[in-house]
């Protein structure tokens, strides 16, 4: 076999994070196969609460972590519920990231956000194990893959480029008439927060410039913001703002999405309200 073009001639310590809907022992399995290829390999743990299956979600979590990574951190997503199916293994290379996943969509936001990409198929068998499951293709595809990468393959060794791979569509705000979106809840994290589809640029971009001075000096917009049996017309600067536990608010949290948020409390359990659903802002 021909000796596969390598990015470069030395790999100092290379960084591989791992997102999946499953625990233990399966992720331990996982970095067993990795450390086993290059035991040089730093590994971390980015996410294995994403509820199971939930492909958009994990999508998310991805697009809102893996930017603060060094340059050339290979990225692991295995969110899979067609694993045995005869969806893809992909290999995704970006200007300073790789991303090894399933073809299901998991990557959709950073196709979005990452437009110079190439993508390509994974099917080179001698970087996968010798005996592939059809129940565990993390272990079997994903994970011997990346640490395959780990060591300076080029992405181009590993299978050919592919242009039609699957893009789901990301949530946005949607126009229902002038001023008013309905938005959806895109990711409920550990504390019960929601987050919406609500970007902080979207939001700027729908109030006037004196709404802009006033929020940053804390005081009320002119929006309205209704989802399940409440309501909000105004920004917090910090989540113990809200003084009771069974009031909720507004914030622009980490992800530079809106949030809707309880003191102490769960805003998810308080309004009975899960991933996917969806809520109403206007703005006047």
């Amino acid at each position: 076999m021909t000796v596969p073009e390598m990015i470069s001639s030395e790999i100092h310590e290379p960084i591989i994070s791992l997102t999946t809907d499953f625990g233990d022992p399966f992720v331990g399995i996982m970095k067993g196969v990795i450390l086993s290829i290059n035991p040089k390999v730093r590994i971390v743990d980015l996410c294995h609460q994403v509820p199971a299956h939930r492909i958009p979600e994990a999508s998310f979590l991805l697009s809102s972590s893996y930017r603060y990574f060094p340059a050339g951190t290979i990225h692991v997503v295995v969110v899979d519920p067609g694993v045995g199916s005869m969806r893809r293994p992909i290999l995704v290379q970006t200007p300073q990231f790789f991303f090894v996943a399933p073809d299901n969509g998991v990557l959709s936001y950073l196709y979005q956000e990452q437009p110079d990409l190439q993508v390509f198929h994974l099917t080179d068998r001698h970087y996968f194990r010798s005996e592939i499951s059809q129940t565990f293709h993390g272990r079997d595809i994903f994970a011997p893959a990346a640490a395959w990468l780990s060591t300076g393959l080029s992405p181009h060794a590993f299978g050919p480029r592919i242009q039609d791979y699957l893009q789901l569509e990301v949530p946005k705000p949607c126009c229902l008439a002038p001023h008013v979106f309905e938005f959806q809840i895109v990711h409920i994290d550990t504390f019960g927060n929601l987050i919406t589809s609500i970007g902080q640029d979207f939001f700027l971009k729908e109030i006037s410039q004196d709404q802009g001075q006033a929020r940053n000096q804390g005081q009320e917009h002119r929006f309205l913001l209704e989802i399940a049996s409440q309501t909000v017309n105004c920004l917090q600067t910090h989540y113990a703002a809200m003084n009771k536990a069974s009031q909720v608010g507004a914030i622009f949290g980490s992800t530079g999405n809106l949030e809707i948020f309880a003191n102490k409390a769960s805003a998810s359990q308080l309004l009975h309200v899960d991933v996917g659903d969806a809520g109403r802002i206007t703005f006047s």
